[in-house]
């Protein structure tokens, strides 16, 4: 596992083997990478209202996440998040074209794209670079494809559920060089990320990478959470619309 440091918070790069049949160590060496950063405060449970159980709030935001996530960009557009140019400078050495691994440019799967605020930077940057770009909310590729700078010949833009559709089913097995989880894995019930690890281990080639910027245990929008009582549970809580977030 490589780790670097930006803007405070980690950003990682992985190297899996879709050969490999030791995911659980992925997911452990994930984790031990994120509690590194930061000391977990002491917070006292709180559940929102109208549930008794933490598992009935799990399944309630996880069947209803493409409602939220929709409402979201619905009323946000493409104006909530900044485009991610400082991509280039952490992460170019994995998206440049070394002609050694793809010899038209890379193919690089965007999980959990938005509105493509970390898309349309990389296709401006690397010219050669082909991206598959896949949300769970149908308005957020509605959103993709109606931005000045997409093209279809260089973007695949389309609507997936990375825990419950087979990614196979949209692209090759084994055929991305790189997969991006920008604030991805976050916006997911913790109990769900395996099916989503190995989802998306069949799609990427063989010492491929997957790149992920997330929050930290322990850091600013976690204690704004808890101030705001709205843990579901332990290190996962509910946000505004309904989006859930793990800090």
């Amino acid at each position: 596992v490589r780790t670097t440091e930006m803007r405070g918070a980690p950003v990682l790069a992985v190297s899996i083997s879709p050969s490999s049949h030791c995911l659980p160590s992925f997911i452990g060496s994930f984790i031990t990478v994120r509690r590194q950063y930061c000391s977990s405060p002491t917070i006292a449970r709180s559940r929102p209202l109208g549930f008794n159980d933490g598992d009935d709030c799990h399944h309630h935001f996880h069947d209803s996440a493409t409602k939220y996530w929709d409402n979201f960009y619905k009323h946000h557009q493409n104006k909530f998040f900044k485009d991610r140019h400082y991509l280039e400078k952490d992460w170019g050495r994995f998206f440049s074209d070394d002609n050694t691994m793809s010899p038209n440019g890379k193919v690089v799967l965007e999980v959990g794209c938005g509105a493509g605020n970390t898309i349309f930077p990389l296709v401006t940057t690397y010219p050669k670079l082909f991206v598959h770009a896949c949300d769970f909310s149908p308005h957020a590729i509605t959103l993709v494809k109606s931005h000045a700078d997409f093209n279809e010949e260089r973007i695949n833009a389309f609507v997936c559920n990375v825990v419950n559709d087979n990614l196979c089913n949209r692209i090759m097995p084994s055929s991305i060089d790189v997969i991006t989880l920008v604030f991805m894995l976050s916006a997911v019930c913790p109990k769900k990320m395996p099916l989503i690890l190995q989802n998306l281990k069949k799609v990427l080639k063989p010492n491929g990478h997957v790149l992920l910027r997330d929050y930290a245990t322990g850091d600013y929008a976690q204690v704004e959470l808890q101030n705001r009582n709205q843990m579901i549970s332990e290190n996962f809580y509910v946000q505004g619309y309904g989006t859930v977030s793990i800090p």
